[in-house]
Protein backbone atom coordinates (compact mmCIF):
# COMPACT_ATOMS: atom_id res chain seq x y z
CA UNK A 1 0.00 0.00 0.00
CA UNK A 2 2.70 2.28 0.77
CA UNK A 3 4.99 2.00 -2.67
CA UNK A 4 1.43 2.55 -4.41
CA UNK A 5 1.07 5.26 -2.30
CA UNK A 6 4.87 6.69 -3.17
CA UNK A 7 4.33 5.79 -6.86
CA UNK A 8 0.81 7.89 -6.67
CA UNK A 9 2.80 10.84 -5.70
CA UNK A 10 5.77 10.61 -7.97
CA UNK A 11 3.49 10.14 -11.15
CA UNK A 12 2.12 13.04 -9.98
CA UNK A 13 5.09 15.50 -10.36
CA UNK A 14 5.48 13.68 -13.92
CA UNK A 15 4.54 15.78 -16.79
CA UNK A 16 2.38 14.31 -19.91
CA UNK A 17 5.83 13.85 -21.25
CA UNK A 18 6.77 12.06 -18.29
CA UNK A 19 9.25 14.34 -17.22
CA UNK A 20 9.50 15.33 -13.77
CA UNK A 21 8.51 19.44 -13.32
CA UNK A 22 11.08 21.26 -11.62
CA UNK A 23 8.83 24.00 -10.76
CA UNK A 24 8.45 24.97 -7.06
CA UNK A 25 4.88 25.31 -7.49
CA UNK A 26 4.51 21.46 -9.16
CA UNK A 27 6.95 19.99 -6.47
CA UNK A 28 4.65 21.86 -3.40
CA UNK A 29 1.23 21.16 -4.65
CA UNK A 30 0.91 18.09 -6.99
CA UNK A 31 1.85 16.03 -4.42
CA UNK A 32 -0.51 17.63 -1.56
CA UNK A 33 -3.21 17.66 -4.32
CA UNK A 34 -2.63 13.87 -4.89
CA UNK A 35 -2.54 13.37 -1.11
CA UNK A 36 -5.80 15.11 -0.61
CA UNK A 37 -7.30 13.54 -3.41
CA UNK A 38 -6.36 10.09 -2.57
CA UNK A 39 -8.01 10.79 0.94
CA UNK A 40 -10.95 11.60 -0.29
CA UNK A 41 -11.69 8.51 -2.35
CA UNK A 42 -10.58 6.79 0.65
CA UNK A 43 -13.33 8.66 3.07
CA UNK A 44 -15.62 8.68 0.46
CA UNK A 45 -15.49 4.66 0.23
CA UNK A 46 -15.26 4.51 4.11
CA UNK A 47 -18.27 6.61 4.34
CA UNK A 48 -20.04 4.13 1.70
CA UNK A 49 -19.19 1.24 3.73
CA UNK A 50 -20.52 2.21 6.80
CA UNK A 51 -23.73 3.75 5.32
CA UNK A 52 -25.08 1.01 3.49
CA UNK A 53 -23.20 -1.63 4.93
CA UNK A 54 -22.86 -1.28 8.51
CA UNK A 55 -26.17 1.73 8.49
CA UNK A 56 -24.32 3.48 10.78
CA UNK A 57 -23.11 7.25 9.00
CA UNK A 58 -19.83 9.11 9.51
CA UNK A 59 -20.84 12.66 10.03
CA UNK A 60 -17.31 14.28 9.53
CA UNK A 61 -16.71 12.29 6.35
CA UNK A 62 -19.38 14.37 3.58
CA UNK A 63 -17.51 17.40 5.89
CA UNK A 64 -14.32 16.84 5.05
CA UNK A 65 -14.21 15.43 1.47
CA UNK A 66 -15.48 18.96 0.74
CA UNK A 67 -12.83 20.59 2.32
CA UNK A 68 -10.27 18.98 0.85
CA UNK A 69 -12.01 19.63 -2.52
CA UNK A 70 -11.43 23.46 -2.11
CA UNK A 71 -8.06 22.75 -1.31
CA UNK A 72 -7.59 20.64 -4.61
CA UNK A 73 -9.47 23.71 -6.75
CA UNK A 74 -7.31 26.14 -5.40
CA UNK A 75 -3.88 24.56 -5.63
CA UNK A 76 -4.76 23.17 -8.57
CA UNK A 77 -5.84 26.88 -10.21
CA UNK A 78 -2.45 27.25 -9.51
CA UNK A 79 -0.67 24.39 -11.54
CA UNK A 80 -3.03 24.97 -13.87
CA UNK A 81 -2.28 28.47 -14.54
CA UNK A 82 1.64 27.25 -14.62
CA UNK A 83 1.07 24.60 -17.21
CA UNK A 84 -1.01 27.51 -19.65
CA UNK A 85 -4.00 25.26 -19.57
CA UNK A 86 -6.41 27.64 -18.65
CA UNK A 87 -9.10 29.08 -21.03
CA UNK A 88 -8.38 31.68 -22.98
CA UNK A 89 -9.41 33.30 -26.12
CA UNK A 90 -6.67 34.22 -28.72
CA UNK A 91 -8.54 34.82 -31.66
CA UNK A 92 -7.61 38.85 -31.81
CA UNK A 93 -4.29 38.38 -30.83
CA UNK A 94 -3.53 36.08 -33.56
CA UNK A 95 -4.12 38.86 -36.39
CA UNK A 96 -1.17 40.99 -34.47
CA UNK A 97 2.29 40.83 -35.35
CA UNK A 98 4.90 39.21 -32.68
CA UNK A 99 5.53 42.49 -31.12
CA UNK A 100 2.29 43.32 -29.79
CA UNK A 101 1.20 39.64 -28.95
CA UNK A 102 4.01 40.26 -26.60
CA UNK A 103 2.66 43.54 -25.89
CA UNK A 104 -0.99 42.53 -25.06
CA UNK A 105 0.78 39.15 -23.19
CA UNK A 106 2.63 41.15 -21.12
CA UNK A 107 -0.52 43.44 -19.69
CA UNK A 108 -2.70 40.40 -19.72
CA UNK A 109 -0.23 39.07 -17.25
CA UNK A 110 -0.13 42.17 -15.31
CA UNK A 111 -3.97 42.46 -15.28
CA UNK A 112 -3.88 38.38 -13.86
CA UNK A 113 -1.38 39.82 -11.05
CA UNK A 114 -3.67 42.77 -10.22
CA UNK A 115 -6.54 40.38 -10.16
CA UNK A 116 -5.02 37.51 -8.07
CA UNK A 117 -4.02 40.41 -4.93
CA UNK A 118 -7.41 42.02 -5.41
CA UNK A 119 -8.26 38.41 -4.56
CA UNK A 120 -5.94 38.26 -1.65
CA UNK A 121 -6.49 41.54 -0.12
CA UNK A 122 -10.80 40.24 -0.94
CA UNK A 123 -9.93 37.33 1.34
CA UNK A 124 -8.24 38.40 4.37
CA UNK A 125 -11.34 40.03 6.30
CA UNK A 126 -12.95 36.67 5.19
CA UNK A 127 -10.41 34.91 7.29
CA UNK A 128 -9.82 36.77 10.03
CA UNK A 129 -13.53 37.07 10.63
CA UNK A 130 -14.04 33.76 10.73
CA UNK A 131 -11.36 32.15 13.00
CA UNK A 132 -13.91 31.83 15.11
CA UNK A 133 -16.23 30.36 13.50
CA UNK A 134 -15.93 25.99 13.49
CA UNK A 135 -17.43 23.39 11.18
CA UNK A 136 -20.19 21.26 12.22
CA UNK A 137 -18.70 18.21 12.34
CA UNK A 138 -15.17 18.17 13.04
CA UNK A 139 -14.75 21.69 15.00
CA UNK A 140 -11.99 22.69 12.42
CA UNK A 141 -11.68 26.31 11.90
CA UNK A 142 -12.96 27.84 8.86
CA UNK A 143 -10.21 29.80 8.77
CA UNK A 144 -7.91 27.11 7.77
CA UNK A 145 -10.50 26.40 4.78
CA UNK A 146 -10.60 29.77 3.84
CA UNK A 147 -6.70 30.10 3.43
CA UNK A 148 -6.93 28.46 0.23
CA UNK A 149 -8.11 31.28 -1.74
CA UNK A 150 -4.51 33.63 -0.63
CA UNK A 151 -2.23 30.20 -0.71
CA UNK A 152 -3.07 29.95 -4.22
CA UNK A 153 -3.22 33.71 -5.42
CA UNK A 154 -0.07 34.24 -4.05
CA UNK A 155 1.19 31.29 -6.42
CA UNK A 156 -0.53 32.91 -8.95
CA UNK A 157 0.91 35.44 -8.77
CA UNK A 158 4.42 34.20 -8.39
CA UNK A 159 3.69 31.68 -11.72
CA UNK A 160 3.12 35.07 -13.79
CA UNK A 161 5.46 36.79 -12.43
CA UNK A 162 7.80 34.29 -13.51
CA UNK A 163 6.02 34.32 -16.93
CA UNK A 164 6.46 37.90 -17.26
CA UNK A 165 10.50 37.86 -16.49
CA UNK A 166 10.49 34.97 -19.21
CA UNK A 167 8.47 37.40 -21.38
CA UNK A 168 10.40 40.48 -21.25
CA UNK A 169 13.48 38.67 -21.92
CA UNK A 170 12.75 37.10 -25.13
Amino acid sequence: MINTIRKFISNSLKNDDQSIDRNIISIIFKPIIAILFLSMILITFTQVIFRYILNSALPWAGEITIFFFIWIIFLGAAITLHKGLHIGVDIFTNFLNKRYKKLILIFTNILIVIFCGLIIVGSIPLIIDNFTQRSPALEIRLTFIYAAIPISMIAMIFIIINKLVRIIKN
